[in-house]
């Protein structure tokens, strides 16, 4: 029998990619909602045209990212 992962448990896991593309680089490019949660499209700018597409299910993540997009615009205008 498998063990359902708990709403927590797949915001961690959410949380640790976000981080993750960030830590390489990455800056989020376009924001998908939908029922399910959100398609997020990250870009490097070292790399143009090799995109990531991440899936976000949770409303954490979903606020988690859209964290992560306020601070890059900030810095877009401050730059």
């Amino acid at each position: 029998m498998s063990k359902q992962m708990s709403e927590h448990e797949a915001f961690e896991l959410e949380k640790l990619d976000i981080e993750r593309l960030v830590e390489q680089g990455y800056r989020i490019c376009s924001v998908r909602e939908h029922l399910e949660g959100a398609h997020v499209t990250w870009a490097h700018p070292d790399f143009p045209g090799e995109n990531v597409e991440q899936h976000v299910g949770t409303a954490s993540g979903r606020k988690w990212f859209s964290h992560i997009l306020i601070r890059q615009l900030q810095e877009q205008r401050s730059a």
